[in-house]
C-alpha cells in the first residue's frame, strides 16, 4: 500500500492523527480543547496541528459514523478540503443540528427523558431570564419576550447551556482525514459545449428521485 508523506507540526494539546486499523482509509483526529456546541450553533473545533502536503494531494475532512449516528453533530461542509498550500492550524467545522422543537416527540417515544430534565436541568421563562440578567432589557419589548416564552421555555443545564448542547472533550475523536490525489482543471472557453462529447440532457432529478 502506497503511503503519502505528510509533515505535521503538533502544538499544545494537539495529537498526531491515528488509524484504528492498518487498512482504514480514514485517520481519526482529536479535539484539542473542551468546547460546548449549543443547538443550531456552528463552531470550528481546533485540532492544533499544522500540515504540509505534497502538491498533488488534498486532505479531506469527513465525519465519523458513530458521531453522525448517535448525536446531532454534523460536519456541514463534508467533505471539507485542506489544500496542499495551507499551513495554518487545521480545524473542523462542526454544527449541532439539534432542534428543541423535536423534544415533545422525543418524550413521547421515551418518557424517561422527563426524569433527566427534572434532575439535571432548570426550566426558565425567557422574559424572566432577560429581566433578571440583562440590565439593558427594554420594558417596551416585554410583549415580544412573553410571546417567545409561550412558544418554548428555556431548558438550561447546570453549566448554563440549553438542552441539546453537545459537549466536546479534549482528546475526543471528532472527524477523520482521508488523503486523495487530485487533478487541476485547465478551463478552455468555447462558444458552445453542446458539440463536445455527448449531451445527455436532463439533470436535476430528471431520471427520478
Amino acid at each position: 500500500m502506497d503511503k503519502v508523506q505528510v509533515y505535521i507540526e503538533i502544538m499544545e494539546n494537539g495529537a498526531v492523527p491515528a488509524y484504528a486499523n492498518f487498512n482504514d482509509a480514514g485517520a481519526d483526529v482529536f479535539a484539542s480543547c473542551d468546547i460546548a456546541i449549543r443547538p443550531m450553533e456552528s463552531v470550528v473545533i481546533p485540532l492544533n496541528i499544522r500540515v504540509a502536503l505534497p502538491d498533488d494531494i488534498e486532505m479531506q475532512v469527513r465525519p465519523r459514523s458513530g458521531l453522525s449516528l448517535k448525536t446531532d453533530l454534523r460536519i456541514p461542509n463534508s467533505p471539507g478540503t485542506v489544500d496542499a498550500g495551507y499551513r495554518d492550524i487545521v480545524g473542523i467545522i462542526a454544527q449541532n443540528t439539534y432542534n428543541i422543537a423535536n423534544l415533545p416527540y422525543e418524550v413521547f417515544s421515551n418518557p424517561s427523558i422527563t426524569d433527566v430534565i427534572a434532575s439535571e436541568y432548570e426550566i426558565l421563562k425567557l422574559n424572566s431570564h432577560i429581566k433578571d440578567h440583562v440590565l439593558t432589557a427594554d420594558p417596551a419589548h416585554d410583549h415580544i419576550l412573553e410571546a417567545i416564552s409561550c412558544i418554548s421555555p428555556l431548558i438550561i443545564d447546570k453549566r448554563g447551556n440549553p438542552y441539546g448542547t453537545i459537549y466536546i472533550e479534549k482528546g475526543m475523536k471528532i472527524a477523520q482525514l482521508v488523503f486523495n490525489e487530485y487533478r487541476s482543471a485547465e478551463f478552455i472557453v468555447v462558444d458552445s459545449v453542446a458539440s463536445i462529447g455527448t449531451d445527455r440532457g436532463g439533470g436535476f432529478g430528471s431520471t427520478g428521485i
